[in-house]
């Protein structure tokens, strides 16, 4: 059976997972610092089923480079491993309320536990149905650090049931840690960008598809009502600008790009991760115009969008040192450090004058660098 079709459906899948996870976050209770530091718990579980997710695209990525077919029992393994996955959001959402319930804290292990054991599955799976393949025997895909991620696991249950509840949850990231360190061991990648591009592409497009999930139905059919609402739809246009303008920069560059490395790979994953929280920072804003607290947190978020292009762009030159046109396309970071600095100045004017203006500034910041991109490809 031919892989193409079956690693496409399965980064769908995947991108749709880790960008759904956003809609399990809750909204602080009110526009401060202190209720967003209140939600600190389930800010660290997105993170740790974002990074799950990544690393498990990440090591399929590099696995089917070197797969040349695959059987029915890999489809199989795969199948329940997705099920595993499909109910991570729903079980991180229920440990991340109720961090001290053994039964939260049980689920939650027990899920991550199955994703652990079904990968490990799933390759030996893929070694028995390619056993001539020269690519797996000189990779060491079945190496013996990928059972240790289980023992800490093991010991997490452990802890949880005798002196400290909790233990689940902390033994989840020391162990995703230490599988986010095995997986860099492995083979590298070979280079390729066509489904990195096109997981890019599907993760961009659940993201702006989610934005609009979140804007408040009009209470009736009045203008009156329809105006109420007019900031969920200004915030929503300047998100959705936002997440277009980070596709269309990173589909041009991808035009010139040759061949990337796992640097490159993961760099622009944390931007993706930085990506998937606008549409919760879209809603806060919304529901709180006037905070500075909401309007700051946005254009944080925007602002480390743009330090991540940064190192994505710092990762690319090096990745390919001999693409002359991308060498000059990534020369300087003035477009970057333009949109750093004007959302800067946003910050300082919505502090003391209007809060806004940092939404404001985000916007003015994407238009500053079409007129730079623009002078730059004609003059």
């Amino acid at each position: 059976m031919n892989t193409n079709r079956f690693e496409t459906f399965f980064d769908a899948i995947l991108a749709i997972i880790i960008t759904v996870l956003v809609l399990k976050l809750t909204q602080p209770v009110s526009p401060t610092f202190g209720a967003v530091l209140a939600l600190n718990a389930r800010f660290i579980t997105y993170a740790i089923c974002f990074l799950v997710i990544f690393i498990i695209w990440y090591d399929n990525h590099n696995l089917f480079q070197v797969v040349e077919e695959i059987d029915n029992k890999v489809v199989i393994i795969y199948a329940i491993q997705i099920f595993a996955i499909s109910l991570l959001p729903y079980f991180a959402s229920w440990m991340a309320f109720n961090v001290n319930s053994v039964a939260a804290e049980t689920m939650f292990g027990i899920d991550f536990l199955a994703i652990d054991l079904l990968y490990i599955l799933s390759i030996y799976a893929i070694y028995r149905a390619n056993p001539y393949s020269c690519g797996l025997c000189q990779n060491n895909f079945r190496s013996v650090y990928s059972y240790i991620p289980i023992a800490i696991m093991v010991l997490g249950f452990i802890l949880t049931y005798t002196i400290y509840t909790p233990g689940i949850y902390i033994c989840v990231l020391i162990s995703l840690i230490c599988w986010l360190i095995f997986s860099r061991l492995r083979r590298p990648d070979d280079g390729s960008t066509d489904r990195f591009e096109a997981f890019i592409d599907a993760i961009i497009a659940i993201i702006i598809t989610i934005i609009v999930l979140e804007i408040p139905m009009v209470a009736n059919g009045s203008w009156d009502a329809f105006f109420d609402i007019k900031f969920e739809f200004i915030v929503y246009a300047v998100s959705f600008i936002v997440c277009f303008n980070f596709w269309n920069y990173n589909n041009n560059l991808f035009n010139i790009v040759n061949k990337i490395n796992p640097k490159v790979i993961w760099s622009i994953g944390l931007a993706l991760f930085l990506l998937s929280l606008i549409p919760y920072l879209t809603t806060f804003v919304a529901l709180n115009p006037n905070s500075f607290v909401s309007c700051f947190l946005y254009g944080l978020d925007f602002i480390l969008v743009a330090f991540s292009s940064i190192i994505t762009a710092n990762a690319l030159k090096n990745s390919d040192k001999a693409n002359i046109a991308l060498q000059l396309a990534l020369e300087d970071n003035k477009p970057f450090m333009t949109t750093i600095v004007l959302v800067i100045l946003g910050m300082i004017i919505g502090y003391f004058v209007y809060p806004l203006a940092i939404v404001i500034a985000c916007l003015v910041s994407i238009i500053a660098i079409w007129i730079i991109s623009y002078y730059r490809n004609n003059f």
